[in-house]
């Protein structure tokens, strides 16, 4: 449906002017000898200044064997067309009519800069997302050398990126070998000088507690290390709706003790030591004892998948098949609690399941997982640890059972900088971009520029429904609020939703309770505020902070008043070092082998005077902690443990044939029975004649040969509905 047009033209009039060293700035007449280093100049200058370049325009000679003038212009340079449909692909605009841009002409074979405009009418990226710059991600050629050597010995492509990351400092930045005040780790030993508990925490993670501490998933069911302790991470989810970190932990066991020692740690780690609004856990007793006794204010919520997903085997496969729907419905379905009584006895009479004991357990905890009696607390959306299960098939790919605690961080961080790059790719798409917008309704606009870009598309969503699809019904009215039914625009039998002001707090509730939940407004609450309301732009009191752009823009302080500050420093200082090298062995790559010597040379000259610089700063005291790399050494290994969740694997019913195949199968070289080898490969052929090479294979169990994993690789199933249904 048209709604007019809607200009994409962004346009402003604040002048923002790239501050970099006078030496490094374009002045005219500077002269280039080829167009190759004119672009080189130019783009140095722009990953300084924080904005990417392209080509704007060329000018051929006359007989057309030459280039006699080129511009290069920003990015952002020029406007983009004007939407008046839905767009199908959600492309955000990038261009906002920026002037800056440089000029050359060609006189006597040298290429001359004969115009320079410097200020821009954007935002410059700031020195940590520069890289992410179309113009700054180029592969140089020296790295493109060494991936045609490393696909010569056939390194996947997957691995080749992994070592150029290592290579170019990837896991150091972000593992704790570099000194930072604000990385937070407490080891518990035992009687034994034994590792117990192990909890870390760094920077990063604990600024962002303080923006989204608000909801916790703590989640215990996977074992990364080859002593099988409890790995513990608790996480959350940012402004952009991605996972993130808040802190990890090892423990020696599942016992309430246990837990009481990490959730104290871990409160004593983040800033300001304030409990979340919730915490999301499964069913763990033990856990459930911990939660009460440490965060009491907290609402403790169960994970509704893990429960969900035990209806086959507590109620059968039959009545699940027949029945699970019908659960499945009226837990999702149901908006508020009442609703959900019923329909829940409904379901349990027609199934024949009013003795099932554990139907009546969990209809007894009902309070603690049902949403129809959760989504008044604020969840941020989740209802599950389904994002701690996505989390762990994630980590997967960089941690094994094998590791030690300290193989164990080191490779776990590396999965940590892959995490954090996706939060740092969506906020330079934020920085760098604007979203299309369906109408030109000043709320749309006004929102567009204050949410993230995955939050504004929930209430875009939101926003366009809410225009037509609902009208108003004022039922009752007092000195307090006005209570209004809410009903859609439809033949079809819709769910009737009811809307109440609260004249005092100037603020809508609507019983879907979206808002409370998600902290996005639901489509009733904005079909109220423009249509009864009236209202151009959405009021204070229903924009939450937390899935704002700035969301993580202001100072955080630990206990001591001190500025937590990430290790982002070091991670701009370093890119810088290594984009300027890596532009120095293009160079030299690209010469005769007299460069080389005298770059090494140069380099040699350079790291003797930094070794001078370390000897005199040497008495320089330590500023801070980092994760004690003598950790294996300062304690004794811990022992081998067993966590409530281990265990066999389910086995597909391929596994058990073979399992079963295997078992009766007999060898005809040594004559045994159930082996997992057979004449062509067997020992007692293809090794000296000893009886004690039959002994040893006649003395073992079958079971022997078993492997048992306990690691699962399908993500969780996700339970979204259509809450209008």
């Amino acid at each position: 449906m048209n709604l007019g047009s809607v200009s994409c033209s962004t346009e402003t009039t604040e002048v923002y002017t790239p501050q970099v060293a006078d030496e490094l700035k374009p002045t005219k007449n500077r002269q280039f000898r080829t167009l190759d280093d004119f672009f080189e100049f130019y783009n140095k200058y722009a990953f300084e200044a924080g904005f990417s370049v392209r080509r704007s325009s060329t000018a051929k000679s006359k007989d057309g064997s030459e280039t006699i003038r080129q511009e290069l212009c920003c990015r952002k340079e020029g406007h983009s067309q004007k939407h008046t449909a839905l767009p199908k692909k959600r492309k955000g605009i990038i261009r906002t009519g920026c002037l800056a841009k440089i000029a050359v002409v060609k006189r006597c074979g040298i290429y001359v800069i004969t115009q320079f405009t410097e200020a821009h009418n954007h935002p410059l990226t700031t020195p940590e997302r520069v890289h992410l710059l179309p113009s700054h991600r180029q592969v140089s050629n020296a790295t493109k050398c060494l991936t045609m050597e490393l696909g010569l010995v056939n390194i996947p492509t997957h691995q080749q990126i992994s070592l150029l990351e290592v290579q170019s400092g990837g896991i150091e930045n972000m593992a704790q070998r570099e000194k930072n005040s604000f990385f937070n780790f407490k080891i518990e030993e035992d009687s034994e000088n034994r590792i117990k508990h192990c909890f870390w925490a760094d920077a990063t993670s604990r600024r962002a507690y303080s923006f989204f501490g608000d909801v916790v998933i703590f989640d215990t069911t996977y074992n990364t290390n080859k002593y099988r302790l409890i790995f513990a991470p608790l996480l959350g989810v940012n402004h952009h709706g991605q996972t993130i970190m808040f802190g990890c932990a090892f423990l020696g066991d599942e016992s309430t003790e246990s837990f009481v020692w990490l959730l104290n740690t871990f409160l004593e780690a983040m800033p300001g030591r304030s409990p979340p609004k919730m915490i999301i856990t499964d069913q763990d007793p033990a856990m459930k004892i911990a939660i009460s006794q440490v965060l009491p204010n907290t609402f403790h919520r169960y994970c509704s998948w893990h429960i969900l997903n035990k209806f086959s085997e507590k109620i059968g496969a039959v009545k699940c098949n027949e029945y699970y729907d019908d659960f499945r419905s009226c837990v999702w379905n149901s908006e508020m609690t009442e609703e959900f009584d019923k329909k829940w006895k409904e379901v349990v009479e027609k199934s024949g399941l009013s003795d099932n004991g554990w139907l009546q357990s969990i209809y007894d905890i009902r309070a603690s997982w049902v949403p129809a009696y959760c989504n008044h607390i604020f969840s941020a959306g989740m209802s599950s640890s389904q994002r701690a299960e996505s989390c762990h098939s994630f980590f997967k790919k960089y941690v094994d059972h094998k590791n030690s605690l300290l193989d164990f961080v080191i490779r776990f961080n590396r999965g940590l900088v892959h995490q954090r790059h996706q939060e740092l790719v969506s906020t330079h798409i934020d920085a760098n971009e604007e979203p299309q917008l369906n109408t030109p309704h000043p709320m749309e606009s006004q929102m567009s520029g204050i949410y993230t870009r995955a939050c504004f598309q929930q209430f875009q969503s939101e926003f366009y429904i809410s225009f037509f699809n609902y009208r108003f019904q004022l039922m009752r009215e007092d000195d307090n609020q006005r209570l209004y039914l809410v009903k859609k625009r439809s033949d079809q039998i819709q769910k009737d939703r009811e809307i109440v002001y609260d004249k005092h707090t100037d603020l809508v509730s609507c019983t879907c309770k979206k808002f409370q939940s998600e902290g996005i407004p639901c489509r009733h609450i904005l079909g109220y505020l423009l249509k009864v309301q009236e209202v151009d732009y959405l009021p204070d009191q229903y924009i939450l902070n937390r899935w704002t752009k700035a969301a993580n823009a202001t100072v955080v302080k630990d206990l001591d008043g001190l500025e937590i500050t990430d290790t982002n420093a070091l991670v701009v200082k370093r890119s810088k070092l290594f984009h300027h090298a890596s532009l120095v062995i293009d160079k030299v790559l690209t010469n005769p082998d007299e460069a080389q010597t005298m770059f090494i040379e140069a380099l040699d000259n350079v790291l003797d005077k930094i070794k001078q610089m370390q000897v005199n700063s040497s008495e320089s005291a330590s500023i801070g902690k980092k994760f004690p790399s003598d950790v294996q050494h300062r304690y004794n290994e811990p022992k081998i443990i067993k966590a409530k969740a281990s265990g066999k694997r389910l086995k597909k019913s391929k596994e058990k044939t073979e399992r079963k195949r295997s078992s009766t199968r007999k060898c005809h070289g040594c004559g045994l029975y159930g082996q997992l080898h057979d004449k062509r490969n067997c020992p007692a052929l293809n090794m000296p004649k000893d009886s004690s090479v039959l002994d040893k294979y006649a003395d073992k169990d079958e079971d022997d040969h078993e492997t048992i994993s306990t690691d699962e690789d399908e993500d969780p199933s996700s339970f979204d509905e259509d809450y209008d249904n």
